[in-house]
Formats: structure tokens, C-alpha cells, sequence
């Protein structure tokens, strides 16, 4: 087969998922001996419009271009429509979109009228393919972009090599004698740290919480509400707040970390949980369609619970402690190994190539 040149357009943070699964993407494309990957970097989600144009102009020669749609990365006030339309104008290339924080519209209003909904709908004409993470994202956009360029394609695991010593993270942690349960993405609400905190009322002494990542910006004031809500409920000294960490204190998290947590109350598609599946411990998760839909692939993988209740998580957790031991679960393995990044970036190469002979 010819060699396909492909172009990476990212934007974004610098420590947002967003940019992270793109640049991940990207890496492992380019092992690929037949493709040709060049990227292209417009900035931060502020970037001015020149920087813009220059960016998505030096992917003007490539096959394809593959764009990660985040709106609060591309303006959502206007629901990313100007800057879009740029950098179409400016690669006019045939382009594959993966969208991230797909959630369902609350009313006929938020699905189509809104700058958010007529920036998908952009989307939907411009696009080569449309990328979610799941079939209940695939439900959530039905109506607003058209079926037929629609494609599942699961969040990508990486390969994590072998963990730091777990005897020797838990020392340095100073949890050598808790049970460790963790939490890790940004502190928003959704995410379950408050029902985490009322959980740990049901839980036994030494069950503590790592809560592992930052609040969005200028929401700092949430993990100050989540202390005071830990100190009411008597477990203040049984949760640790450890914000963004670097990639060598993550790892030690993870190698001390007896069950990790996804107890949210509402999703998309989850990095965090990636992170998590790819440490190989016991996941407890909340009862939502993309977890089911994960535990349909692998049966065993997660413990879910429901009702979405902290009666309900406590003793979830309590059963992931039981079977925990200090080797990886078999399950999780095996489920990461089904998401390898390899695999997923096998679905987007056949993508590309649609695409282009399209």
C-alpha cells in the first residue's frame, strides 16, 4: 500500500486530555511504516487566528488531517464555528474529527439551535468520519450529525511498563498501613468525589482516599468545598487532595493504589479511566452505558454499583478490596490489551484511507 501522509492538527492546554490523546495518537502513528506523520500546533485554546491559519496551512500537502473537537477549546461561545471555518479553509483537506465531551442535549434547543449544535452540524458536512468513544455517544448524537459518518472508535490504553515498587510507593506515600483507593482526573463535580467522601463514613479506618488531579481553572474553590464536605463527615484525615502530579508520582500512585475508583455521575469518554485500566488494579465504577459497554468487552473488569448512592459504592468498594491482592487483575489487563492504543490506531488508519479515496 502507498504511504499515507498523514497531519495531526492540536490544540489546547498544555496538560489537557485533548492535546494528550491527540499527541499520543500521533506517536504511534508515526511507528507505522506506512504512514508519514506530520504535526502541527496551533497553541493554547486562546491561540489568535494567525497562528491558527499558519498551523492548519502547514498540513496543506498532507492526505488527510486528523482534528480533535473539544468546543471549549475552539470558542464555544460561538460554538467553535469562526476558528473552524479557518482552519478548513486553510488545510482543505479531507479530515477526520474526533470529538471529545459528547454529552446528550437536555432539550430541542440545545440540539439545534445553540452555536454548540451548529458547530456540529458544521462538523457533519465538512468531516471525512466523526469519531466517539462509545454506542451511547453514537445515541447522542443522533439528529445532529448524519449517521452514516459516524464511527465507534474506543478510547485508546496505553502500554504502561512495570510499576515502581509497591512496597516502596506505599513507604513514600505514607499509606503503608491503608487500604488506598484512588480518584484521579480534574475536581468537578461529576466526577464522585463527594460521594467518595460520604462512602468512606461506611467504609473501615484504613480505607483512605488519593484524590489525584486539579481543579479546572478558575474553580479552584471546589477542592476547598470538598475539604470542609470531608471535614463534616468525620473522614478530613482520610483523604489526601494531591492535585496535577508529575508522570513518576502518578506511577507510584498507581503502584499503591489498591482499587481504583470511576465513580461518576455522568460521562463521555474518560482519559482518567484509561490511565486507570492501564495500571491493571481493581475498578469500582458507577452504573453508566459506557462502563457497561466496557464490561461487555471484558466481563469482570469492573465492579459497578447502582443506585448512584454512597450505600450503594461503600460496599462495591468493600468487594474490589476483597479480591485485591498486589498482583495486576487479570480482567483489567485484559481489557487494557483489547484498548491498546495499537488496536485503536489500527481503526483510525482504516479511517484515513476512507478518507481519502473518498
Amino acid at each position: 500500500m502507498s504511504k499515507l501522509r498523514v497531519g495531526f492538527l492540536h490544540i489546547g492546554r498544555e496538560r489537557s486530555g485533548l492535546r494528550r490523546y491527540g499527541a499520543i495518537l500521533a506517536a504511534e502513528a508515526a511507528t507505522r511504516p506506512d504512514l508519514e506523520v506530520v504535526e502541527s500546533d496551533i497553541g493554547d485554546r486562546g491561540a489568535p487566528w494567525s497562528d491558527l491559519r499558519r498551523a492548519a496551512r502547514r498540513l496543506d500537502d498532507v492526505d488527510v488531517v486528523h482534528v480533535q473537537w473539544k468546543v471549549a477549546d475552539w470558542n464555544p461561545r460561538l460554538g467553535g464555528m469562526p476558528r473552524l471555518e479557518v482552519a478548513l479553509r486553510s488545510m482543505g483537506r479531507p479530515t477526520v474529527f474526533t470529538l471529545h465531551d459528547v454529552y446528550a442535549p437536555e432539550n430541542r434547543w440545545q440540539r439545534t439551535i445553540t452555536p454548540e449544535a451548529l458547530g456540529l452540524r458544521r462538523i457533519g458536512m465538512a468531516a471525512s468520519s466523526v469519531v466517539v468513544h462509545s454506542e451511547e455517544e453514537r445515541t447522542r448524537l443522533a439528529g445532529r450529525v448524519p449517521e452514516a459518518k459516524v464511527e465507534v472508535v474506543p478510547h485508546f490504553v496505553e502500554t504502561r511498563g512495570d510499576l515502581p515498587d509497591r512496597a516502596e510507593s506505599r513507604q513514600q506515600l505514607e499509606v503503608t498501613d491503608k487500604r488506598v483507593i484512588t480518584l484521579l482526573g480534574h475536581v468537578i463535580k461529576r466526577r464522585g468525589h463527594r460521594l467518595v467522601i460520604e462512602a468512606l463514613r461506611e467504609l473501615p479506618e484504613e480505607v483512605y482516599a488519593l484524590f489525584v488531579g486539579a481543579p479546572l481553572r478558575g474553580r479552584e474553590y471546589m477542592v476547598d468545598q470538598f475539604k470542609e464536605y470531608a471535614l463534616k463527615n468525620g473522614v478530613a484525615d482520610r483523604v489526601r487532595f494531591m492535585g496535577f502530579i508529575s508522570e513518576p508520582e502518578l506511577e507510584q500512585v498507581l503502584a499503591a493504589t489498591d482499587v481504583a475508583l470511576s465513580p461518576y455521575r455522568s460521562m463521555s469518554a474518560s482519559g482518567a479511566l484509561a490511565t486507570l485500566i492501564s495500571a491493571g488494579r481493581p475498578i469500582v465504577a458507577s452504573d453508566l452505558p459506557q462502563f457497561r459497554e466496557l464490561a461487555a468487552m471484558e466481563p469482570g473488569a469492573l465492579h459497578t454499583f447502582a443506585p448512584y448512592e454512597a450505600a450503594a459504592l461503600a460496599p462495591a468498594i468493600e468487594a474490589a478490596l476483597a479480591v485485591a491482592t498486589d498482583e495486576p487483575d487479570p480482567h483489567v489487563q485484559a481489557l487494557a490489551r483489547r484498548l491498546s492504543t495499537a488496536r485503536v490506531v489500527d481503526r483510525y488508519v482504516g479511517l484515513y484511507r476512507a478518507a481519502v479515496n473518498r
